[in-house]
């Protein structure tokens, strides 16, 4: 979810020290990342593979990527410090899945990746090779049905108010320098390893270097360590990927502002890295605005001119400061819960038809102002807990939530 707006003082304090320290320098000294592993990281036997050469913004355009959908809730799910694919009750993936989002009318999709539980320790931090493999498998899943991929790093960085879930802690990072060493050789190693693997793959493959990284107070929005630490991760994200060689060396990377705040990338302060291949960066922030119906499924009703128009002044700005200069902007994740009052059918129905109205609406603004929207699906329908679930994961097919098809389609065709 998106995080809540900052105090306008901690905003002028981060521009202040980002544009003066947000990115690693020539002065900074990075010696404590110097090292050779003991032996050559793995590289999968994937053919190489000729790529577009374009910018990402042509890419998007003449690929005709309008559409994306998020694989939520299964490699990125984890249990008590390892991530397992079927931890948070999705099945397996499996072709019939890709192939359904593919028929759905999506042209790309995300796959949240959770990669604690699944490396060893220093010096190397070395993946293990069977979860890589995994890893690859469901890629060419996705490309052998026509997709467009991302893969990122997901809940490595989950934070609550009382402690760090994931080993990838902002909030540990900015408070003192050996912490900061620690924490970001770590994430180089792992982004070393991960983009060696997949060096060969095309540029229909994708790279997320963070996903939602904050310290746990969705309110308070960080201070002003965490943004300096936050920039250098991002620069330090796409230098490595860039020094591992073969595609990489010209890959899409998606970079991203603190907790994928629109607001935050949209602040002065907010600084792309810098990257030896012109045009090869997208911009991405996250939305379920508003919260109390995106999210809580407190508030039932939704559609008012004011509704709409909320939504059409958030993503405007993003169109001038980045769509315009021809930067690729994705909405990462989107969605609203599916309500249910089986005591109150009028409830129900008015928060049923809420939600499509909802949709069509976020993923048309989005499309008007040249921002490619990403569905949250986590594979649920039922339950207690947030219900973003429109496909079957076994077959792919709109699951039984008589809503889901019709849902899909208003998404579809409101960016066509």
């Amino acid at each position: 979810m998106t995080a809540k707006k900052n105090s306008l003082f901690v905003i002028l304090i981060f521009i202040l020290f980002v544009s003066c320290a947000g990115r690693p320098s020539e002065q900074e000294d990075l010696s404590f990342l110097d090292y050779t592993p003991t032996s050559p990281y793995l590289e999968s036997d994937y053919p190489l593979e000729p790529v577009s050469g374009k910018t990402a913004f042509n890419y998007f355009a003449d690929e005709e990527i309008a559409a994306g959908w998020n694989l939520g809730n299964t490699l990125d799910a984890h249990n008590n410090g390892i991530s397992g694919e079927t931890f948070w009750g999705n099945p397996r993936i499996n072709q019939e899945l890709m192939d359904g989002v593919k028929a759905a009318g999506f042209d790309i999709i995300r796959i949240p990746i959770t990669w604690m539980g699944h490396f060893g320790t220093v010096p190397d931090f070395r993946i293990d090779p069977s979860h890589l493999e995994r890893v690859g498998e469901v890629i060419e899943m996705a490309h052998n049905a026509g997709l467009k991929v991302v893969i990122n790093m997901h809940h490595d960085s989950s934070t609550t108010n009382t402690g760090d879930i994931g080993w990838l802690s902002i909030r540990q990072a900015a408070r003192n320098q050996e912490q900061f060493n620690r924490i970001t050789s770590q994430y180089v190693r792992l982004w070393e390893q991960i983009a060696i693997y997949f060096k060969n793959y095309g540029d229909w493959l994708i790279f997320e270097g963070l996903n939602e990284l904050h310290d746990g107070n969705w309110g308070g929005g960080g201070d002003v360590g965490q943004y300096i630490v936050l920039a250098k991760w991002s620069q330090l994200f796409v230098d490595i990927v860039r020094q591992t060689g073969g595609n990489n060396t010209d890959r899409f990377l998606v970079v991203t502002s603190y907790c994928n705040d629109r607001r935050q990338l949209l602040s002065s302060g907010y600084m792309m890295p810098n990257d030896i291949s012109e045009g090869k960066l997208i911009v991405s922030f996250h939305s379920y605005d508003p919260y109390a119906f995106g999210i809580e499924g407190s508030r039932s009703a939704w559609g008012t001119a004011a509704d709409k128009q909320q939504v059409e002044n958030d993503f405007a700005p993003l169109k001038g400061r980045f769509t315009d200069k021809e930067i690729q902007v994705i909405l990462g994740e989107c969605g609203a819960v599916l309500q249910l009052y089986p005591d109150n059918p009028d409830k129900e129905t008015e928060a049923r038809n809420s939600r499509r109205e909802y949709m069509q609406h976020i993923f048309g603004t989005a499309k008007e102002n040249g921002i490619v929207p990403f569905y949250w699906d986590n594979g649920s329908i039922s339950g207690g807990g947030e219900k973003f679930g429109l496909l079957n994961r076994t077959n792919g097919q709109p699951n039984s939530n008589p809503d889901s098809e019709a849902l899909i389609k208003l998404m579809i065709n409101a960016v066509r």
